[in-house]
């Protein structure tokens, strides 16, 4: 749990307090809404998988009033049964839903963004690492979202992306194969999201 909390706040201070204040980077940060979804969601992960029972459930009695909270107050919902990797961030909130996907590692989330089932289609969406999803984003259905794929804001995708492309649109289109937009992100060429 530790070790994924700690992996979601280098890659919020990374990508997007890099250049603000000490105080911003390492105090702010555990009051924004989407560093606490995404810490309640790591708790209750953690407890959902203790062998213990009878500490299990006074444990989950915490996470069940941190859970009420993010979803009725910050608008996120996230539950325990999504398999997210580490360095998960939700850089704005409200009017977020995740359903039981599997999210690699490094996925950065916008506000009113849905990953979700689609009506007769049995799993759910899994992303690959290093994926984008703009505001307004919709992931559905039984489909899978490559590494290094970025999203763009108010796209409907429903069917696969593969690996290192932009998609964009209602149903969403690839629109640029090969990008390379995390590693001149992480160069410092890219937008400052």
């Amino acid at each position: 749990m530790f070790e994924n909390i700690r992996g979601d706040l280098h890659r919020k201070r990374e990508w997007f307090l890099k250049e603000k204040s000490w105080f911003v980077r390492n105090i702010r940060i555990f009051m924004e809404p989407g560093t606490i979804a995404v810490i309640v969601y790591r708790y209750g992960r953690w407890v959902h998988d203790l062998p213990v029972p009878v500490i299990k459930q006074i444990l989950n009695l915490f996470y069940l009033v941190g859970k009420a909270f993010v979803v009725l107050g910050l608008g996120i919902y996230i539950p325990v049964r999504a398999n997210i990797g580490k360095g998960f961030t939700i850089h704005n909130f409200s009017g977020i839903f995740i359903c039981e996907a599997t999210i690699g590692e490094n996925c950065i989330v916008f506000q009113n963004v849905t990953i979700g089932h689609l009506r007769g289609q049995p799993g759910p969406p899994r992303l690959g690492n290093n994926v984008f999803l703009g505001a307004g984003a919709k992931v559905l259905g039984q489909i899978t979202l490559g590494n290094n794929v970025a999203v763009g804001a108010n796209s409907v995708v429903i069917g696969d992306v593969p690996d290192n492309c932009t998609v964009m649109g209602v149903p969403a289109r690839i629109i640029a194969r090969e990008t390379q937009w995390i590693d001149e992100k992480l160069q410092g060429r890219g937008n400052n999201y």
